[in-house]
């Protein structure tokens, strides 16, 4: 897969997304392990520190990936960005499955792991697998949270839901710029809407879980 080149400009403007990208996620996963230190259970402190990691890494591998200045590691940069965003999915979910605590949830999660698992190895041993449109399995995976609502509906306080719609929903309408290649700072546009939906499934965690209430 050949990688793309960028205007100046496209990569200034790129580079703040992931200045401020990797910054609120170093800020954003202390926060919440500090704040659920003494306040939560031993398990909701463990899945907020596997998201913490998650949200962390995959940050960091995106900004190492498109920031090089170097031709050298892009090769593997660019297999670990992309591997990366498989964890940060599974990440997402496990606080979320932890919370709810049953059968299904653990089962989704499994699940969720299992193909993350899959995903990862395959990005990172098998770039030759044509994988352009590995961003539907990826869409695929994020929504089978829908398995999930009914029951974090009577767990979680409405904006907590509403958070998490709406970072489904920004996650899938940045699908379009990741796919217009064409068009000029589509890559920074696609890492904004990252950014954004980041921030609220972030949010909704924060307000969701015990120990976390904003």
């Amino acid at each position: 897969m050949p990688y793309p080149a960028y205007a100046r400009s496209e990569r200034l403007a790129d580079g703040a997304m992931h200045v401020i990208g990797v910054a609120g996620a170093i800020i954003g996963a202390a926060f919440l392990l500090m704040v659920t230190a003494e306040a939560s259970d031993a398990g909701t402190r463990a899945a907020l520190a596997v998201y913490g990691a998650a949200l962390v890494a995959t940050f960091l591998a995106s900004a190492c990936y498109h920031m090089t200045p170097w031709e050298g590691p892009r090769p593997i940069l660019r297999r670990i960005d992309h591997a990366a965003i498989y964890l940060k999915i599974a990440g997402t979910y496990t606080p979320l499955a932890v919370l709810i605590g049953s059968g299904l949830a653990y089962l989704v999660l499994t699940v969720i792991w299992g193909l993350a698992a899959f995903g990862m190895v395959r990005k990172l041993f098998f770039w030759r697998t044509p994988g352009r449109a590995d961003w539907v399995f990826y869409m695929v995976m994020g929504w089978l949270a829908v398995l999930l609502l009914s029951s974090l509906v009577p767990m979680v306080p409405g904006a907590a839901l509403a958070l998490m719609v709406a970072g489904g929903l920004l996650y899938t309408l940045g699908v379009v710029f990741y796919l217009w290649e064409s068009l000029k700072f589509a890559n920074a546009i696609w890492h904004f809407f990252v950014l954004i939906a980041s921030a609220c499934f972030f949010a909704a965690i924060a307000v969701a879980l015990p120990g976390t209430a904003l």
